[in-house]
């Protein structure tokens, strides 16, 4: 086991969304609706939903990498284990049990029961 010393850890930088279907299309939309890869976390705290996905900017100006967290707080709770998102015949996502429809594309939903304290950027200053 390797033994990190979290107070040493920065925060990741935070850029915060206004809805968890803009998170699934830049997730999709990011790699490509053809081949999209990744995955949504999902924490409850405090009784808050918060939707994110973690991430590098490789290569950030001088530094080698930039970490950042994207996400949004949402006040429903998680019950299933995938979101999908399409555009035809008009712009939908939705939570959902089903993966395998080719209509749409779908991301897994990953629930964390515990969060590094430094990966909490939604947390209160």
């Amino acid at each position: 086991m390797i033994m990190v010393d979290t107070d040493k850890i920065q925060s990741p930088a935070a850029i915060k969304l206004t809805s968890v279907k803009d998170l699934v299309k830049m997730m999709i939309f990011s790699v490509g609706p053809e081949r999209p890869a990744g995955y949504i976390g999902y924490f409850r705290d405090n009784e808050k939903s918060f939707y994110f996905i973690f991430n590098t900017s490789l290569g950030y100006y001088e530094l080698n990498a930039l970490p950042f967290v994207i996400w949004v707080e949402d006040s429903k709770e998680l019950e299933t284990a995938f979101v999908r998102y399409r555009t035809s015949p008009a712009e939908e996502m939705e939570f959902t049990d089903f993966a395998a429809d080719p209509k749409w594309v779908t991301l897994p939903v990953i629930a964390f029961e515990e969060m590094p304290e430094f990966l909490k950027v939604w947390k209160e200053k």
